[in-house]
Protein backbone atom coordinates (compact mmCIF):
# COMPACT_ATOMS: atom_id res chain seq x y z
CA UNK A 1 0.00 0.00 0.00
CA UNK A 2 1.64 3.53 -1.11
CA UNK A 3 2.44 5.80 1.75
CA UNK A 4 0.16 8.43 1.73
CA UNK A 5 1.76 12.58 2.20
CA UNK A 6 -0.07 15.04 2.99
CA UNK A 7 0.19 18.72 1.44
CA UNK A 8 1.67 20.19 4.64
CA UNK A 9 4.12 17.28 4.48
CA UNK A 10 5.08 17.63 1.48
CA UNK A 11 5.09 21.57 1.77
CA UNK A 12 7.04 21.26 5.68
CA UNK A 13 10.18 19.12 3.31
CA UNK A 14 10.41 21.20 0.37
CA UNK A 15 11.18 24.57 3.09
CA UNK A 16 13.37 22.52 5.08
CA UNK A 17 16.23 24.87 4.27
CA UNK A 18 14.43 28.39 6.33
CA UNK A 19 14.37 26.08 9.47
CA UNK A 20 17.83 27.18 9.67
CA UNK A 21 16.87 31.08 9.05
CA UNK A 22 16.12 33.36 6.20
CA UNK A 23 20.03 33.80 5.65
CA UNK A 24 20.52 30.27 5.31
CA UNK A 25 18.57 29.88 2.02
CA UNK A 26 19.80 32.88 0.48
CA UNK A 27 23.08 32.01 1.14
CA UNK A 28 22.61 28.57 -0.53
CA UNK A 29 20.75 30.88 -3.41
CA UNK A 30 23.60 32.54 -3.85
CA UNK A 31 25.91 29.77 -3.50
CA UNK A 32 24.33 27.64 -6.36
CA UNK A 33 23.81 31.18 -8.66
CA UNK A 34 27.57 32.03 -8.35
CA UNK A 35 28.52 28.80 -9.13
CA UNK A 36 27.27 28.57 -12.16
CA UNK A 37 28.49 31.90 -12.97
CA UNK A 38 32.13 30.58 -12.23
CA UNK A 39 31.39 27.36 -14.16
CA UNK A 40 30.43 29.73 -17.19
CA UNK A 41 34.15 31.00 -17.14
CA UNK A 42 35.99 27.73 -15.87
CA UNK A 43 37.83 24.97 -17.55
CA UNK A 44 34.55 23.00 -16.75
CA UNK A 45 33.87 24.46 -20.65
CA UNK A 46 35.57 23.16 -23.71
CA UNK A 47 36.34 26.03 -26.20
CA UNK A 48 33.74 24.61 -28.46
CA UNK A 49 30.71 25.46 -26.17
CA UNK A 50 32.25 28.83 -24.59
CA UNK A 51 32.42 29.88 -28.82
CA UNK A 52 28.79 29.00 -28.70
CA UNK A 53 27.94 30.96 -25.40
CA UNK A 54 29.85 33.84 -26.06
CA UNK A 55 27.05 35.67 -27.67
CA UNK A 56 24.72 34.96 -24.62
CA UNK A 57 27.48 35.50 -22.06
CA UNK A 58 26.36 39.48 -21.28
CA UNK A 59 22.72 38.63 -20.61
CA UNK A 60 23.48 35.59 -18.42
CA UNK A 61 26.02 37.39 -16.25
CA UNK A 62 23.53 40.20 -15.93
CA UNK A 63 20.70 37.97 -15.12
CA UNK A 64 23.01 36.05 -12.76
CA UNK A 65 24.49 38.93 -10.90
CA UNK A 66 21.43 40.70 -10.62
CA UNK A 67 19.76 38.18 -8.58
CA UNK A 68 23.30 37.52 -5.90
CA UNK A 69 23.04 41.11 -5.65
CA UNK A 70 19.10 40.96 -4.29
CA UNK A 71 20.11 38.07 -2.39
CA UNK A 72 23.10 39.59 -0.21
CA UNK A 73 21.23 42.95 0.12
CA UNK A 74 18.13 41.30 1.73
CA UNK A 75 20.52 39.38 4.10
CA UNK A 76 21.52 42.81 5.44
CA UNK A 77 17.98 43.61 5.10
CA UNK A 78 16.31 41.03 7.09
CA UNK A 79 18.86 41.63 10.11
CA UNK A 80 17.54 41.93 13.40
CA UNK A 81 19.63 45.21 13.93
CA UNK A 82 17.97 46.90 10.76
CA UNK A 83 14.59 45.12 10.98
CA UNK A 84 13.46 46.66 14.45
CA UNK A 85 14.41 50.27 13.85
CA UNK A 86 12.72 50.04 10.46
CA UNK A 87 9.82 48.52 12.07
CA UNK A 88 9.30 50.98 14.94
CA UNK A 89 9.52 53.53 12.25
CA UNK A 90 7.04 52.69 9.94
CA UNK A 91 4.40 51.30 13.36
CA UNK A 92 2.00 53.70 12.55
CA UNK A 93 1.45 53.03 8.53
CA UNK A 94 0.12 49.54 10.41
CA UNK A 95 -1.52 50.79 13.81
CA UNK A 96 -2.78 54.24 14.13
CA UNK A 97 -2.05 55.09 17.87
CA UNK A 98 1.57 54.21 16.71
CA UNK A 99 1.97 52.71 20.21
CA UNK A 100 2.83 49.09 19.57
CA UNK A 101 3.54 46.04 22.07
CA UNK A 102 6.11 43.44 20.70
CA UNK A 103 3.33 41.37 19.64
CA UNK A 104 2.64 43.69 17.31
CA UNK A 105 6.15 44.48 16.48
CA UNK A 106 6.77 40.92 15.41
CA UNK A 107 3.85 41.01 12.74
CA UNK A 108 5.13 44.86 11.73
CA UNK A 109 8.47 42.37 10.90
CA UNK A 110 7.10 39.44 9.78
CA UNK A 111 4.83 40.76 6.81
CA UNK A 112 7.47 43.16 5.85
CA UNK A 113 10.18 40.39 5.73
CA UNK A 114 7.12 38.83 3.87
CA UNK A 115 6.85 41.59 1.45
CA UNK A 116 10.72 41.53 0.98
CA UNK A 117 10.58 38.07 0.16
CA UNK A 118 7.98 38.13 -2.21
CA UNK A 119 10.30 40.81 -4.08
CA UNK A 120 12.97 38.64 -4.37
CA UNK A 121 10.86 35.93 -5.51
CA UNK A 122 9.64 37.83 -8.43
CA UNK A 123 12.95 39.04 -9.29
CA UNK A 124 14.62 35.38 -8.94
CA UNK A 125 11.82 33.48 -11.28
CA UNK A 126 12.07 36.59 -13.97
CA UNK A 127 15.68 36.53 -13.90
CA UNK A 128 16.30 32.60 -14.13
CA UNK A 129 13.57 31.86 -16.68
CA UNK A 130 15.37 34.10 -18.68
CA UNK A 131 18.61 32.87 -17.88
CA UNK A 132 17.12 29.31 -18.91
CA UNK A 133 15.44 30.31 -21.88
CA UNK A 134 18.54 31.54 -22.94
CA UNK A 135 20.58 28.13 -22.33
CA UNK A 136 17.71 26.55 -24.26
CA UNK A 137 18.15 28.96 -27.38
CA UNK A 138 21.51 28.92 -27.50
CA UNK A 139 23.04 27.40 -30.49
CA UNK A 140 25.12 24.53 -28.40
CA UNK A 141 25.51 21.67 -30.65
CA UNK A 142 26.41 19.03 -27.61
CA UNK A 143 22.43 19.07 -26.98
CA UNK A 144 23.23 16.41 -23.96
CA UNK A 145 25.71 18.88 -22.31
CA UNK A 146 23.08 21.21 -22.49
CA UNK A 147 20.24 19.24 -20.70
CA UNK A 148 22.48 17.50 -18.72
CA UNK A 149 25.22 19.54 -17.25
CA UNK A 150 23.86 22.87 -17.87
CA UNK A 151 19.98 22.77 -17.02
CA UNK A 152 19.61 19.85 -15.35
CA UNK A 153 22.90 19.89 -12.86
CA UNK A 154 23.13 23.81 -12.53
CA UNK A 155 19.88 25.41 -13.22
CA UNK A 156 16.85 23.38 -12.30
CA UNK A 157 18.59 23.27 -8.62
CA UNK A 158 18.10 27.28 -8.64
CA UNK A 159 14.49 26.76 -9.66
CA UNK A 160 13.76 24.10 -6.56
CA UNK A 161 14.70 26.96 -4.33
CA UNK A 162 12.93 29.42 -6.07
CA UNK A 163 9.81 26.66 -5.69
CA UNK A 164 10.50 26.16 -2.24
CA UNK A 165 10.68 30.26 -1.87
CA UNK A 166 7.14 30.71 -3.24
CA UNK A 167 5.53 28.04 -1.08
CA UNK A 168 7.06 29.94 2.57
CA UNK A 169 5.28 32.51 0.48
CA UNK A 170 2.39 31.03 0.34
CA UNK A 171 2.46 30.11 4.10
CA UNK A 172 3.35 33.16 5.25
CA UNK A 173 0.69 34.42 3.99
CA UNK A 174 -1.64 32.15 5.90
CA UNK A 175 -0.48 33.56 9.21
CA UNK A 176 -0.59 37.19 7.81
CA UNK A 177 -4.67 36.58 6.62
CA UNK A 178 -3.54 38.18 3.32
CA UNK A 179 -7.17 37.78 1.63
CA UNK A 180 -5.65 37.94 -2.12
CA UNK A 181 -4.51 35.10 -2.61
CA UNK A 182 -4.75 35.40 -6.45
CA UNK A 183 -2.80 38.75 -6.74
CA UNK A 184 -0.15 36.86 -4.13
CA UNK A 185 2.77 37.22 -6.84
CA UNK A 186 1.05 40.15 -9.08
CA UNK A 187 0.10 42.91 -6.89
CA UNK A 188 2.46 45.77 -5.38
CA UNK A 189 0.99 45.77 -2.31
CA UNK A 190 -1.03 43.36 -0.55
CA UNK A 191 -2.90 44.10 3.28
CA UNK A 192 -2.43 41.88 5.98
CA UNK A 193 -4.87 41.24 9.24
CA UNK A 194 -3.27 41.96 12.04
CA UNK A 195 -4.59 38.69 14.73
CA UNK A 196 -3.42 38.78 18.38
CA UNK A 197 -3.89 35.04 18.31
CA UNK A 198 -0.72 33.93 15.27
CA UNK A 199 2.11 33.83 16.40
CA UNK A 200 4.27 35.99 13.87
CA UNK A 201 7.72 34.37 13.67
CA UNK A 202 9.32 31.93 11.06
CA UNK A 203 8.75 29.00 12.80
CA UNK A 204 4.95 29.27 12.95
CA UNK A 205 5.08 28.05 9.01
CA UNK A 206 6.15 25.19 9.82
CA UNK A 207 3.02 24.31 11.81
CA UNK A 208 0.72 21.75 9.96
CA UNK A 209 -2.52 23.49 10.89
CA UNK A 210 -2.40 26.70 8.81
CA UNK A 211 -5.74 26.15 7.31
CA UNK A 212 -7.53 27.68 10.20
CA UNK A 213 -9.10 31.06 9.20
CA UNK A 214 -10.02 34.41 10.91
CA UNK A 215 -13.34 33.61 8.57
CA UNK A 216 -14.11 30.54 10.67
CA UNK A 217 -15.38 32.51 13.42
CA UNK A 218 -17.92 34.80 11.32
CA UNK A 219 -21.65 33.72 11.47
CA UNK A 220 -22.26 30.90 8.64
CA UNK A 221 -24.15 32.50 5.51
CA UNK A 222 -24.29 28.64 4.67
CA UNK A 223 -28.51 27.72 5.25
CA UNK A 224 -29.26 27.32 8.62
CA UNK A 225 -28.87 23.16 9.00
CA UNK A 226 -25.67 23.47 8.21
CA UNK A 227 -24.85 26.32 10.95
CA UNK A 228 -27.22 24.02 13.51
CA UNK A 229 -25.08 21.05 13.48
CA UNK A 230 -22.98 20.52 16.22
CA UNK A 231 -19.48 20.52 16.34
CA UNK A 232 -16.97 17.49 16.71
CA UNK A 233 -14.52 18.59 19.11
CA UNK A 234 -10.83 19.21 17.57
CA UNK A 235 -8.69 15.98 18.31
CA UNK A 236 -5.23 16.65 16.53
CA UNK A 237 -2.38 14.67 16.75
CA UNK A 238 -0.01 15.19 19.30
CA UNK A 239 3.23 16.35 18.59
CA UNK A 240 6.16 15.38 20.56
CA UNK A 241 7.08 17.54 23.73
CA UNK A 242 11.11 17.90 23.95
CA UNK A 243 11.45 19.12 27.11
CA UNK A 244 14.31 21.16 27.81
CA UNK A 245 16.63 20.81 31.07
CA UNK A 246 17.35 24.40 32.17
CA UNK A 247 17.99 26.03 35.31
CA UNK A 248 14.70 27.83 34.68
CA UNK A 249 11.01 26.56 35.05
CA UNK A 250 10.12 28.21 32.13
CA UNK A 251 8.04 25.11 30.21
CA UNK A 252 4.37 23.74 31.00
CA UNK A 253 3.45 20.49 29.94
CA UNK A 254 0.04 20.04 31.30
CA UNK A 255 -1.01 17.13 28.83
CA UNK A 256 -3.25 14.23 30.03
CA UNK A 257 -3.37 10.78 28.87
CA UNK A 258 -5.14 10.91 25.96
CA UNK A 259 -3.95 12.19 22.31
CA UNK A 260 -6.98 14.79 22.43
CA UNK A 261 -5.66 16.33 25.87
CA UNK A 262 -1.82 15.57 24.87
CA UNK A 263 -1.55 18.13 22.27
CA UNK A 264 -0.05 21.54 21.48
CA UNK A 265 -3.02 23.14 23.70
CA UNK A 266 -1.33 21.81 26.46
CA UNK A 267 2.06 23.09 26.21
CA UNK A 268 2.90 26.62 26.92
CA UNK A 269 6.59 28.09 28.01
CA UNK A 270 8.24 31.98 28.11
CA UNK A 271 11.18 32.66 26.49
CA UNK A 272 14.36 33.53 29.31
CA UNK A 273 16.16 35.65 27.70
CA UNK A 274 13.13 37.77 26.63
CA UNK A 275 11.51 37.33 29.82
CA UNK A 276 15.32 38.48 31.68
CA UNK A 277 14.92 41.14 29.04
CA UNK A 278 11.74 42.71 30.30
CA UNK A 279 12.35 41.58 34.06
CA UNK A 280 15.68 44.53 34.21
CA UNK A 281 12.84 47.40 32.17
CA UNK A 282 11.99 47.49 36.30
CA UNK A 283 14.58 49.30 37.07
CA UNK A 284 13.68 52.23 34.59
CA UNK A 285 9.67 51.88 35.38
CA UNK A 286 8.64 55.59 36.18
CA UNK A 287 5.21 54.25 36.58
CA UNK A 288 2.14 51.19 35.86
CA UNK A 289 -1.46 51.18 34.83
CA UNK A 290 -2.65 48.75 37.70
CA UNK A 291 -5.99 49.70 37.18
CA UNK A 292 -9.10 46.68 36.58
CA UNK A 293 -10.17 49.50 33.68
CA UNK A 294 -13.78 47.88 33.17
CA UNK A 295 -16.50 48.98 32.85
CA UNK A 296 -18.88 47.70 36.02
CA UNK A 297 -22.56 48.29 34.93
CA UNK A 298 -21.60 46.66 31.54
CA UNK A 299 -19.34 43.47 33.26
CA UNK A 300 -21.79 43.25 36.58
CA UNK A 301 -19.31 42.21 38.42
CA UNK A 302 -18.02 43.12 42.32
CA UNK A 303 -14.78 42.66 41.33
CA UNK A 304 -14.57 45.48 38.98
CA UNK A 305 -13.00 48.62 40.28
CA UNK A 306 -10.78 51.28 39.02
CA UNK A 307 -7.56 51.95 40.84
CA UNK A 308 -5.07 54.89 40.33
CA UNK A 309 -1.65 54.24 38.34
CA UNK A 310 0.76 53.53 40.67
CA UNK A 311 3.60 56.00 41.10
CA UNK A 312 7.80 54.80 41.28
CA UNK A 313 8.59 57.00 44.03
CA UNK A 314 10.02 55.71 46.74
CA UNK A 315 9.60 51.99 45.87
CA UNK A 316 12.53 49.78 44.77
CA UNK A 317 12.98 47.75 41.81
CA UNK A 318 11.73 44.48 43.50
CA UNK A 319 8.68 46.55 45.39
CA UNK A 320 7.70 47.92 41.77
CA UNK A 321 7.56 43.88 40.54
CA UNK A 322 6.13 42.46 42.94
CA UNK A 323 3.36 44.97 43.00
CA UNK A 324 2.86 44.20 39.05
CA UNK A 325 3.39 40.61 39.41
CA UNK A 326 0.49 40.84 41.95
CA UNK A 327 -1.45 43.27 39.84
CA UNK A 328 -1.37 40.22 36.88
CA UNK A 329 -2.03 37.39 38.88
CA UNK A 330 -5.25 39.00 40.07
CA UNK A 331 -6.08 39.98 36.82
CA UNK A 332 -6.11 36.30 36.10
CA UNK A 333 -8.55 35.82 38.59
CA UNK A 334 -10.52 38.58 36.85
CA UNK A 335 -10.87 37.09 33.56
CA UNK A 336 -11.81 34.01 34.76
CA UNK A 337 -14.75 34.92 36.18
CA UNK A 338 -15.80 37.38 33.44
CA UNK A 339 -15.31 34.07 31.20
CA UNK A 340 -16.96 32.04 33.26
CA UNK A 341 -20.25 34.51 33.58
CA UNK A 342 -19.57 35.23 29.61
CA UNK A 343 -19.88 32.13 28.27
CA UNK A 344 -22.33 29.96 30.97
CA UNK A 345 -19.69 27.69 32.59
CA UNK A 346 -21.34 25.85 35.82
CA UNK A 347 -19.06 26.11 38.73
CA UNK A 348 -18.65 22.40 39.06
CA UNK A 349 -16.68 22.22 35.92
CA UNK A 350 -15.18 25.86 36.22
CA UNK A 351 -11.65 24.51 36.73
CA UNK A 352 -11.83 21.83 34.22
CA UNK A 353 -12.75 24.57 31.47
CA UNK A 354 -10.15 26.17 32.31
CA UNK A 355 -7.76 23.15 32.22
CA UNK A 356 -8.62 22.40 29.36
CA UNK A 357 -8.67 25.88 27.12
CA UNK A 358 -5.19 25.82 27.92
CA UNK A 359 -2.56 28.08 29.46
CA UNK A 360 -1.59 29.65 25.35
CA UNK A 361 -5.45 30.78 25.02
CA UNK A 362 -5.36 31.95 28.51
CA UNK A 363 -2.33 34.08 27.59
CA UNK A 364 -4.39 35.34 24.17
CA UNK A 365 -7.66 36.50 26.65
CA UNK A 366 -5.59 38.03 29.50
CA UNK A 367 -3.86 39.96 27.12
CA UNK A 368 -6.71 40.97 24.87
CA UNK A 369 -8.57 41.92 28.53
CA UNK A 370 -5.39 44.08 29.31
CA UNK A 371 -5.36 45.92 26.03
CA UNK A 372 -9.11 46.93 25.96
CA UNK A 373 -8.71 47.89 29.26
CA UNK A 374 -5.36 49.88 28.39
CA UNK A 375 -4.20 48.96 31.49
CA UNK A 376 -0.74 46.30 32.69
CA UNK A 377 1.31 48.72 31.04
CA UNK A 378 4.96 49.79 32.40
CA UNK A 379 5.88 53.14 31.39
CA UNK A 380 9.54 53.19 31.13
CA UNK A 381 12.04 56.02 31.06
CA UNK A 382 14.33 55.63 28.22
CA UNK A 383 17.94 55.92 28.04
CA UNK A 384 18.16 59.27 27.16
CA UNK A 385 16.32 60.44 30.32
CA UNK A 386 13.96 62.84 28.09
CA UNK A 387 11.22 60.19 26.50
CA UNK A 388 9.28 57.58 28.31
CA UNK A 389 8.00 54.15 26.38
CA UNK A 390 4.71 52.62 27.20
CA UNK A 391 5.32 48.47 27.08
CA UNK A 392 3.19 45.55 27.81
CA UNK A 393 5.74 42.74 29.08
CA UNK A 394 4.53 39.96 26.92
CA UNK A 395 7.16 37.18 28.12
CA UNK A 396 6.61 38.52 32.19
CA UNK A 397 2.51 37.67 31.84
CA UNK A 398 3.84 34.23 30.25
CA UNK A 399 6.14 33.28 32.93
CA UNK A 400 2.78 34.32 35.23
CA UNK A 401 0.39 32.39 33.23
CA UNK A 402 2.91 29.07 34.07
CA UNK A 403 2.93 30.52 37.71
CA UNK A 404 -0.91 31.00 37.80
CA UNK A 405 -1.02 27.55 36.39
CA UNK A 406 0.89 25.45 38.58
CA UNK A 407 -1.04 27.03 41.53
CA UNK A 408 -4.57 27.79 40.17
CA UNK A 409 -5.68 25.37 37.58
CA UNK A 410 -3.68 21.95 37.61
CA UNK A 411 -3.95 21.36 41.31
CA UNK A 412 -8.08 21.30 40.83
CA UNK A 413 -8.65 19.12 38.42
CA UNK A 414 -7.65 15.58 38.68
CA UNK A 415 -8.52 12.02 36.77
CA UNK A 416 -11.34 14.27 34.89
CA UNK A 417 -8.73 15.62 32.68
CA UNK A 418 -8.74 12.18 30.79
CA UNK A 419 -12.49 11.72 30.72
CA UNK A 420 -13.66 12.55 27.09
CA UNK A 421 -17.17 13.00 28.34
CA UNK A 422 -16.70 16.25 30.52
CA UNK A 423 -14.47 17.93 27.10
CA UNK A 424 -17.41 17.27 25.22
CA UNK A 425 -20.31 18.98 27.59
CA UNK A 426 -17.53 21.80 27.63
CA UNK A 427 -18.05 21.64 23.80
CA UNK A 428 -21.55 21.79 24.17
CA UNK A 429 -21.53 24.98 26.26
CA UNK A 430 -19.58 26.56 23.82
CA UNK A 431 -21.29 25.69 21.02
CA UNK A 432 -24.52 26.88 21.99
CA UNK A 433 -22.77 30.54 23.04
CA UNK A 434 -21.46 30.47 19.52
CA UNK A 435 -24.56 30.40 18.45
CA UNK A 436 -26.94 33.07 20.82
CA UNK A 437 -23.53 35.47 19.80
CA UNK A 438 -23.91 34.78 16.23
CA UNK A 439 -27.47 35.75 15.98
CA UNK A 440 -26.66 38.93 17.76
CA UNK A 441 -24.31 39.75 15.22
CA UNK A 442 -26.56 38.80 12.71
CA UNK A 443 -29.12 41.17 14.11
CA UNK A 444 -26.22 43.61 14.60
CA UNK A 445 -25.59 43.54 10.60
CA UNK A 446 -29.13 43.70 9.81
CA UNK A 447 -29.52 46.85 11.69
CA UNK A 448 -26.72 48.51 9.87
CA UNK A 449 -27.66 52.09 7.79
CA UNK A 450 -28.47 50.48 3.94
CA UNK A 451 -25.33 52.75 2.67
CA UNK A 452 -22.82 51.03 5.45
CA UNK A 453 -23.85 47.56 4.18
CA UNK A 454 -23.22 48.63 0.50
CA UNK A 455 -20.31 50.20 1.05
CA UNK A 456 -18.50 46.86 1.50
CA UNK A 457 -18.95 43.11 1.30
CA UNK A 458 -20.93 41.36 4.14
CA UNK A 459 -17.64 39.04 4.96
CA UNK A 460 -15.56 42.91 5.19
CA UNK A 461 -18.03 43.86 7.91
CA UNK A 462 -17.95 40.93 9.86
CA UNK A 463 -14.86 41.13 9.76
CA UNK A 464 -14.46 44.36 11.24
CA UNK A 465 -17.12 44.53 13.51
CA UNK A 466 -16.57 41.28 14.96
CA UNK A 467 -14.72 41.67 17.94
CA UNK A 468 -17.08 44.52 18.91
CA UNK A 469 -20.38 42.26 17.74
CA UNK A 470 -18.91 38.65 18.99
CA UNK A 471 -16.61 39.55 22.18
CA UNK A 472 -12.96 39.42 21.78
CA UNK A 473 -12.59 36.79 24.55
CA UNK A 474 -15.66 34.84 23.56
CA UNK A 475 -14.14 34.79 19.68
CA UNK A 476 -10.62 33.00 21.43
CA UNK A 477 -12.87 30.39 23.14
CA UNK A 478 -15.25 29.47 20.13
CA UNK A 479 -11.68 29.25 17.92
CA UNK A 480 -10.05 26.80 20.75
CA UNK A 481 -13.27 24.60 21.05
CA UNK A 482 -14.99 24.74 17.84
CA UNK A 483 -15.33 23.47 14.42
CA UNK A 484 -17.89 26.02 12.71
CA UNK A 485 -19.11 26.46 9.63
CA UNK A 486 -17.16 28.95 7.50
Amino acid sequence: MPISISDDDYEIKKIADFKRGYHFYLTQFSSLATGLQNFFASNGLNDSVKRELLPYRKQLDSDISSTIKVAKDLMVELDERHQLPEARKDSISYFQNGNIDNHQLEFIIFHKTFESLRQFYNLAKDSWNSIRLTILSADIKDESFKADVILEYRIIPIFDKIDSLKILLKRMALILNIREKEKLFTARTITPQYSESKVYKLSTVFNVDLSHDEDNMIPSFLPEDTLASSPAPIIQKPKPVIVERKAYDNILNTGGKLPWNSNQHYYFRFEIPAYEEEKALFKSVISMDTHMGADEKALRSEMIRNLASKTKKDKSTLEIETEYNMFILRYFHFCKEILILSIGIPDVIKNLFFYHIGPQHFYMIARKFLQEANTGYLHIRLADGKKVSRVLPNEIIKKLIVDFWKDEILPNVGEERNNLAGLKKIIDIVDNKYKEVSKHAMKEYDSLPPEIKNSKPRVQLFREMMNQWMGAANIIVFKRFLKTAG
